[in-house]
């Protein structure tokens, strides 16, 4: 209803305030897990849709497959075949021999062992892999357990002096267990060690990689943060973690900036296809290795080797693919860096969430002032053009916008403001409706529920059509009649002068003892209330024709000859709304335009209509009356002309 849109705003507004400003805020910050379960998924769905990127062609993978395994027998082979590896993809130029492949106990021979680890030192250029047991969790000082001290000082010497700035709260070491961490020949002769640790979502997906992870004093890099390193030829002490959330590899051709999380972690920009990377066997590489026909293969290449024949259990899950080798994190991730395409991950804090807040807020400011249904279309159309700008900066800017908490929380604290004010609206109502019971038809009030038509019942000047009607001589009548009888005489009348109103779509006023006072064109607008005073008119003389009949045959002498009324209408300007106390209201309308109806209404001739010459006016075209005449009334300084209604054509 109209200049009513703001009482309904404090109860659903707080309501959605307290949910928008803190009960969902923190619940994202105290409970985000739920909601990055969803945004993983919706994650995983983005990579699928965005197609495929550019891969480096300087990452090439070197299998240890079935064709190797039947030439060269069972795994693990004998060292000598390791050392004939590194020699082979020296002599073929590869810039890096990357081997994600441990090597924590003494091989099948000794010899193999020496040959491995001097081909090792000779070509300066293997990086070597080792597992650890990591957690974000429990005291940072705590000692590293270890089962073999040579290896954990071995290690320490080869982790990058990188300093951990305070956002950060890296993954830390807590423990190198001895069957996954290299001899210690093998730690000294690598040009860097890097951890392989998984660190898979809640759901089993690989999404993410710890590029660097604390050991003690130190990091150690992940293996392909590791091979970036060797491929771009600068020194560990160029890795710098910056206060921006980046880390920061300098080299000769700049500087590389890579987005992580707090605990550094770099999202893995995932290539389309499952064997994105081109990819030899091992049997190939030492079929001939005197011929260099490969050499253009493995030129300043970054060979990954790995064990990928039947039945390794070195599978994982991607967000594209349910099994793929887990060999493939440290190309892929790898290729994230070498590419540059990252993905940068926006937080839920301080922005998108509080932004959600807001929004909320403002929906439901806007919401208060325009209709229901308008409202939840606004709420799909605003979460609709959230998902496409989610959409947008992941393809175009590579930005992942959280989408699940800011998009719940905006649809909850919405739905819970809509909901709270249907519930208003509907109480409200029921109490209009009420209110309106005794002026309006029943017929006029369901239209105006069921089609949400506007009614403002505020104070307010306008043009109405008044109407009075009276009984002639009712004075009489009610002195000699019996009560009981005057009291069904006095309701079966004003019932049918009311129903006269209300089908002509009109208000009823208040009733004046032996008639009524009605009014047309407020609080529902009409065509021509002039025109529907009018036939309001004639329909009351009707039904006082029914009633004259009815009452003579009753046998009540008083009324056995019937009765007349007079009705009388004008048309003017009133004041019209609810006028009265704090302890009681009426809907009415005041002005001299009533009084002059009412005094219509005492000179009109019994059974007869007086009409003002505004009233003729605005309904000329459908009335019969007769000669105009001017007429002095009381109250009014000028003569008035008034007509006697005839018929209504």
């Amino acid at each position: 209803m109209k200049g009513t849109g703001w009482t309904r705003l404090p109860a659903g507004l707080s309501l959605c305030a307290a949910l928008s400003l803190v009960v969902f805020p923190a619940t994202v910050y105290f409970l985000p897990g739920p909601f990055d379960a969803i945004d993983a998924k919706i994650y995983d769905a983005k990579l699928d849709v965005r197609g495929p990127i550019a891969v480096d062609p300087r990452i090439v993978h070197l299998d240890v497959d079935d064709r190797s395994v039947m030439k060269y027998g069972m795994w693990p082979w004998d060292r000598e075949i390791g050392a004939r590896i590194v020699d082979r993809l020296t002599l073929l130029g590869a810039r890096a021999a990357v081997f994600d492949i441990f090597f924590p106990s003494a091989g099948k021979s000794p010899s193999g062992d020496e040959t491995f680890f001097t081909s090792m030192k000779t070509s300066g250029r293997v990086l070597s892999a080792t597992g650890l047991v990591i957690t974000r969790t429990g005291d940072r000082n705590e000692k590293i357990r270890t089962e073999a001290e040579d290896k954990s000082r071995a290690l320490y010497r080869k982790a990058w002096p990188v300093l951990v700035p305070e956002p950060f709260a890296l993954w830390r070491t807590v423990d190198l267990p001895d069957s996954k961490v290299p001899l210690v020949p093998v730690i000294k002769n690598s040009q860097y060690v890097g951890h392989i640790v998984s660190t898979p979502d809640r759901d089993g997906v690989h999404r993410r990689i710890p590029l660097l992870v604390t050991f003690k004093d130190r990091c150690l890099p992940a293996l392909s943060l590791a091979a970036l390193v060797s491929c771009l030829g600068t020194d560990p002490k160029n890795v710098l973690l910056t206060d921006a959330g980046r880390v920061s590899v300098e080299h000769r051709s700049g500087v590389l900036t890579i987005p992580v999380d707090s605990d550094g972690s770099m999202a893995i920009n995932w290539p389309e296809k499952r064997e994105s990377f081109r990819s030899y066997s091992v049997a190939d590489l030492l079929a001939d290795e005197s011929e260099p026909a490969l050499k253009d293969s493995f030129k300043d290449k970054i060979v990954i080797i790995a064990y990928s024949a039947t039945g390794t259990t070195d599978i994982g899950v991607s967000p594209l693919y349910s099994q793929f080798l887990l060999s493939r994190i440290h190309s892929s991730a790898l290729n994230t860096m070498l590419t540059g395409q990252f993905l940068t991950r926006i937080d839920e804090f301080p922005l998108v969430v509080p932004m959600a807040s807001l929004t909320s807020i403002l929906f439901a400011l806007v919401c208060v002032r325009i209709r229901h249904r308008y409202g939840i279309l606004l709420v799909f159309a605003i979460c609709g053009l959230y998902g496409v700008l989610v959409m947008v900066a992941f393809l175009r800017w590579s930005c992942d916008i959280p989408t699940a908490a800011p998009l719940m929380l905006f649809a909850v604290s919405t739905t819970t403001f809509l909901v709270a004010r249907a519930v208003s609206m509907e109480s409200r109502t029921d109490r209009i409706s009420h209110a309106l019971e005794r002026y309006l038809s029943p017929h006029m009030l369901h239209s105006i529920v069921a089609r949400d038509r506007d009614i403002d019942l505020s104070t307010r000047r306008k043009e109405l059509t008044i109407l009075f009607v009276d009984i002639k001589g009712f004075s009489t009548i009610s002195e000699t009649l019996d009560v009981e009888y005057l009291e069904s005489f006095l309701n079966e009348f004003l019932d049918a002068m009311t129903r006269s109103v209300f089908d002509n779509h009109g208000t009823v006023d208040k009733f004046l003892g032996d008639g009524l006072l009605a009014f047309f064109g407020d609080p529902v607008e009409l065509d021509n209330h002039a025109l529907a005073a009018v036939r309001s008119a004639v329909q009351m003389q009707r039904e006082l024709e029914n009633l004259n009949r009815k009452w003579s045959a009753a046998g009540i002498d008083e009324l056995a000859h019937g009765i007349r009324i007079r009705i009388g209408i004008n048309t003017g300007i009133v004041v019209v709304g609810n006028v009265g106390s704090q302890r009681r209201m009426e809907y009415t309308v005041i002005g001299s335009a009533v009084n002059v109806a009412g005094r219509l209404q005492e000179i009109a001739p019994p059974g007869g209509v007086l009409l003002s010459a505004r009233t003729r006016a605005l309904a000329k075209n459908n009335l019969r009356c007769k000669e105009p005449q001017t007429i002095k009334v009381k109250g009014v300084e000028r003569p008035i002309t008034v007509y006697e209604l005839e018929s209504v054509v």
